[in-house]
């Protein structure tokens, strides 16, 4: 057959490097790879950096709010359509907000106060999924008008920064014997994830990102698979809430939008599939991991911290790009 004959997709198959055809290949098959190999590289800039004196406990403390969000932001994204859940960063500064601002004040603190959280989370989450599905309203829309929502709530609730003292939860930014506190914290949503893997959950949850007409067709509930998704969400950032608070002792209403961008860049660097039905919460915590010791590297050249936002998007193009190229590895398409 001659270059004349050949189809477009044989000819871009043809010419592609073989190391980077099985790179792409590989990054089909494990998501996460690529996120694996920028933590340990700057993991390894770090350590450099810091003499091999790096703070563990301390590191992971500063690293679980956005890790847990990343993960939070995960399910949604997975379910398809679009499903980008915005409201995870309000939600998580809310979950903090009322536990300084209400719960402390009321008497009401370790435990239940931390189970209080992660209702209030999954109740946020749930409102969501039920606006998305009930009214059929673009996911975007739906919590984007959340975030507003809760921003604003914020705002009442924390008027001025509330400051906690002497709180059971700051044993999540420390260690409990020889473990460190926030490694519980982003256990907990990987330990959840895992356990949905023992049900036929998780896999309705992919097939219903994947393609949820067929899904639909082969007898699954979609709106309940996706409404349980958003709730999922909602119940990982109210984790958040419990690490945001473990790490600051306080609660700040300012904090709301902080995490919504690498959260998502996160979790796109992780690959997770922005188009949905592809993914999980290991890729996400490795993406939220490079990132946050990217940004020790540049605050230790002393760069300008606005650029981060910079990185942030610059990071998600590139992770899009790989994600989109290692999907069309096998199937021989070059657009």
């Amino acid at each position: 057959m001659t270059a004349a004959d050949a189809s477009p997709g044989q000819l871009g198959l043809a010419t592609r490097p073989p190391i980077l055809e099985g790179a792409l290949r590989l990054l089909k098959r494990y998501s996460f790879v690529f996120a694996l190999l920028l933590f340990v590289v700057f993991f390894v800039i770090n350590m450099i950096q810091s003499g091999g004196r790096l703070n563990i406990p301390n590191q992971l403390a500063n690293l679980a709010p956005t890790a847990i969000a990343a993960m939070a932001s995960a399910p949604a994204i997975i379910s398809g359509r679009g499903g980008f859940d915005l409201s995870i960063s309000p939600t998580m500064v809310l979950c903090s907000g009322l536990y300084a601002a209400w719960f402390v004040t009321h008497g009401i603190d370790g435990v239940l106060a931390i189970v209080l959280m992660l209702a209030v989370g999954a109740a946020i989450g749930f409102i969501n999924g039920a606006l998305i599905v009930g009214l059929r309203i673009p996911a975007v829309v739906a919590t984007l008008s959340m975030y507003f929502i809760l921003i604003g709530v914020n705002l009442v609730v924390i008027e001025t920064p509330v400051s906690v003292s002497g709180s059971p939860l700051a044993v999540f930014a420390d260690s409990i014997g020889p473990i460190p506190g926030a490694l519980l914290t982003i256990a907990f949503p990987l330990v959840v994830w895992a356990l949905l893997g023992l049900t036929r959950y998780r896999s309705t949850l992919f097939a219903v990102g994947s393609n949820d007409i067929t899904a639909y067709s082969a007898g699954i509930n979609v709106g309940l698979v996706r409404i349980g998704a958003y709730t999922l969400g909602g119940l990982f950032a109210g984790v958040a809430g419990v690490a945001l608070i473990a790490v600051s002792n306080s609660a700040n209403a300012n904090l709301s939008p902080t995490y919504a961008l690498p959260a998502v860049a996160a979790v796109a660097l992780g690959g997770t599939s922005l188009l949905g039905g592809r993914g999980g919460l290991f890729g996400p915590v490795l993406g939220a991991a490079s990132i946050f010791l990217l940004g020790n590297i540049l605050i230790s050249f002393q760069v300008n911290p606005s650029w981060l936002q910079v990185v942030y998007g610059v990071m998600l193009m590139i992770s899009v790009v790989l994600v989109a190229s290692a999907s069309r590895a096998t199937s021989g398409v070059v657009k």
